[in-house]
């Protein structure tokens, strides 16, 4: 099969790519009593593209590589017309016009197209390579959310997507840890977070954390597909999360976009981009250099975040484009809290001597080709490399606090723990569109092949000094090399039925090979041998509906497998209080859901649905109590899970509901996700989870807000109320001398932010986070000891200013 596999791949490359930068047109054509026009022809100049109006005047043209183009409009009898037209990336251009009988001088004009109703909206059925028909997805555009962006504030930035729980770690924004559906928010590796289509997680089957975040300032929309997304891009539970990066303005050589912000704490934060056309070539690249003291002691950051594409358009169908990313920050950690701590002061900190550090480069090379009007291909071949690194002081209880000694006059040296990756992945799409039963249909397939090795070392012993040192004495305690090749292919078939209904089947392979090797010191200070070997097959199959009610209202429903493997994380001990069960089992299950989305003029914007997530073998950790009754926490799997729920969300645009105002607008929004999630089964030891809630499974998320503007001004009220959630699988109590398990109670946090534009080149925003100062945690922790034992407190109230200008 790898012959096979590696013949089709070179095939594919010989016969040139095509990415998904893609767009569509339509509108309708009517002459000057306002009558529609039949047979118009449409044609985008210099290119393959075009359409003929129906018998209502309308038509439509898909899948147009992005960029700047020439419509011409011809008919019969009247006078043709030659206009400018945008295509953007996953977007639907508005067109329509009115054709003259007399001779008249047309004016070029830009069509920017229509973005939906407010910041959030779904994606089209078909997109590049890609079948949405019958899933449920959604697309925050960053531009049109007056927030915080610059420190990444998730629980705004996903204010509108109904079901998102977040970990705030430590305020600053450098990790984004997002799930849904009853499913573990740590730095999001149960979605497969993307960046422009290919992969940023670090090893998708063996270590999935996305550890790399692209600044919200340079990213034009985020692409959320749920769990029925494991066909497409990967067996993950939770789906895909895409960051798509900005496209340059091609009308110019040099355009120059900049934001500067400042806030709390001595928080300074400034983004620069550049971009532009220059003959066949266009460019983007950004730089954006982030430090803050932090709102905790001992909690402050130096983040850097840079990029740079550069495309060159072989021909009106042919792309070839080079992307380079890079993250570099470290961070100092102030560690956990007792409960009692917490009440106290949760600004406070026992550890001044711990910091996290990851380097992180993802190149990628990325070829467009359009072989014809109705047959897209895109091939991506993109390597993650960089490293992890940590040094770790006390990583024990917060109560033990991290002191210099008397005998020695100094501190005890600190644990260094690194990680090296080195990953290449090369994924082959192709979409096929054609006509059956008098209706158009798309055959949507690919093939990857990637290829991921993670060298870890831990437990060495560091310096004694209070500085980020990455300098290391003697051994590792642990010398382990973690290796993940896979097989995929999936084929989806978007059968429509009629007008009105589609139904989407698909299926997807996977061949995994995983091996560890090495040493690893465990808690009893001996040196073990390790060599572990699989080699799985794994087939998934899934469907997917969609009814369309109207134009914009549909009903949605699908139902497709997922699967997780064991994690090398799950394999490794993260404390001298944890166990690994030897024995632990992948897991397995599948995502449904059924809901009716879309929207009324530019009046309400909504989605409802309801949801049930099968997780079969869920690996969760579950406390024990050993032979002299002390807590450990031990790491197996703790059963079969079932998550079942409602997601929804409503806007409603209030000034709208006689005439649309272009100017003022007056708008509330709610989303809200109810989560029942409970374990069916599952017994270790004397510990029986039937009936037990599933660990950091808030039963309810509820955010709302309003926003309102006024010409150039506006502001937006955010307001987040997150029930209460366990951090063990049996749920477990905290005590004083186990802060790391346990209740976090449910919290609320409201933000305020304003905005006004000078004009369309300046703009300034101000705001308040946390505006009542409220005491709050999302998390406690055990497992990851560079954070230490105990709650993590959300960050207290702040304020910032940001001012930004575009040239």
């Amino acid at each position: 099969m790898k012959k096979a596999f590696l013949t089709f791949l070179l095939f594919l490359m010989l016969t040139q790519a095509f990415s998904q930068s893609t767009g569509n047109i339509k509108g309708s054509i009517t002459d000057n009593s306002k009558a529609p026009l039949e047979l118009v022809n449409i044609i985008l100049y210099k290119t393959n593209f075009s359409a003929t109006t129906n018998n209502k005047g309308q038509y439509s043209i898909n899948n147009i590589p992005a960029g700047n183009y020439q419509v011409i409009i011809s008919h019969i009898g009247y006078k043709s017309v030659k206009q400018h037209i945008l295509v953007k990336n996953n977007d639907t251009t508005e067109f329509s016009y009115t054709l003259q009988a007399g001779v008249i001088k047309i004016s070029a004009v830009e069509v920017q197209g229509e973005r939906g109703v407010g910041s959030i909206k779904a994606l089209p059925e078909i997109g590049g390579t890609n079948i949405y028909s019958g899933k449920k997805n959604e697309v925050v555009l960053v531009d049109s959310v007056n927030a915080d962006i610059a420190q990444n504030k998730a629980r705004d930035m996903f204010a509108k997507v109904p079901g998102i729980t977040s970990w705030e770690l430590d305020g600053s924004g450098t990790q984004t840890s997002v799930a849904a559906r009853g499913l573990s928010p740590h730095r999001s590796w149960e979605f497969n977070v993307n960046q422009n289509g290919y992969n940023v997680n670090n090893d998708l089957y063996g270590y999935p954390e996305a550890m790399y975040n692209p600044p919200l300032e340079a990213v034009q929309q985020i692409e959320i597909i749920r769990g029925s997304a494991a066909l497409q891009y990967g067996p993950q539970f939770g789906g895909m999360l895409n960051y798509v990066i900005k496209q340059p303005d091609t009308t110019k050589l040099l355009s120059i976009e900049t934001e500067q912000t400042y806030g709390s704490f001595n928080t300074s934060n400034s983004f620069v981009s550049v971009g532009g056309k220059k003959g066949k070539f266009t460019y983007y690249a950004f730089f954006n250099y982030r430090s803050s003291d932090g709102w905790r002691l001992n909690s402050d950051y130096n983040f850097l975040n840079a990029y740079a594409s550069l495309h060159y358009k072989l021909t009106d169908k042919m792309d070839i484009g080079l992307e380079y990313s890079r993250e570099n920050y470290v961070q100092k950690f102030a560690g956990g809290l007792t409960d009692a701590m917490f009440a106290a002061n949760p600004r406070q900190s026992t550890r001044s001597r711990n910091y996290f550090n990851p380097i992180l480069n993802l190149p990628a090379l990325l070829f467009n080709y359009a072989i014809n009007s109705k047959t897209l291909l895109n091939i991506k071949a993109y390597t993650l490399f960089g490293q992890r690194n940590m040094v770790i002081a006390s990583p024990s209880l917060a109560t033990n606090a991290d002191t210099i000694s008397k005998t020695t006059g100094s501190y005890a040296p600190r644990e260094i723990n690194r990680d090296f990756y080195n990953s290449y992945t090369v994924d082959a799409r192709m979409i096929k569109k054609y006509d059956l039963f008098g209706h158009e249909s798309a055959l949507s397939g690919g093939l990857k092949y990637s290829n991921a090795a993670t060298n870890r070392k831990q437990n060495g012993e560091g310096s004694t000094g209070t500085n980020f040192d990455l300098t290391q004495t003697g051994n590792y305690g642990i010398a382990l090399l973690f290796k993940t090749i896979n097989y995929g292919a999936f084929l989806e078939n978007l059968f429509r039925i009629t007008d009105r209904l589609s139904v989407t089947p698909g299926i997807r392979y996977d061949n995994l090979k995983s091996t560890l090797n090495g040493t690893e010191y465990k808690v009893y200070k001996n040196f073990n041998p390790v060599s572990l070997s699989t080699s799985r097959n794994i087939v998934l199959g899934g469907i997917g509906a969609q009814y369309k009610i109207t134009e914009s209202i549909n009903i949605y429903g699908n139902y497709s497998q997922a699967y997780r493997p064991i994690l090398y994380a799950n394999l490794i001990i993260g404390s001298s209080t944890a166990v690994i069960d030897p024995n632990l089992k992948d897991a397995s299950g599948h995502n449904a859901d059924i809901g009716i989305r879309g929207k009324v003029k530019k009046i309400l914007n909504f989605d409802l649905s309801a949801f049930e997530l099968k997780y079969n073998n869920r690996i969760g950790n579950i406390t024990l109590t050993d032979g002299n009754g002390k807590p450990y926490t031990y790491t197996t799997n703790a059963g079969n899970a079932l998550t079942r729920g409602v997601e929804a969300f409503v806007e409603v645009h209030l000034l709208n509901f006689n005439t649309e105002d272009t100017n003022n607008d007056l708008s509330i929004f709610s989303s809200y996700a109810y989560n029942h999630a409970r374990y069916l089964n599952g017994k270790t030891g004397v510990v029986d989870l039937t009936g037990k809630t599933l660990e950091d499974v808030p039963q309810f998320v509820s955010r709302s807000g309003i926003n309102g503007s006024v010409h150039n001004l506006s502001a937006t009220f955010y307001y987040s109320y997150v029930g209460g959630s366990w951090s063990d699988a049996n749920n477990t109590a905290a005590t004083k001398t186990s802060p790391n398990i346990g209740y976090v109670p449910r919290y609320r946090v409201a933000d305020f932010a304003l905005g006004y534009k000078f004009s369309d080149k300046y703009n300034i925003r101000i705001g308040i986070n946390n505006l009542t100062d409220n005491k709050y945690f999302t998390r406690r922790t055990e497992t990851l000891v560079y954070l230490g034992n105990g709650i993590l407190p959300g960050d207290g109230r702040s304020c910032y200013v940001t001012l930004g200008a575009k040239f």
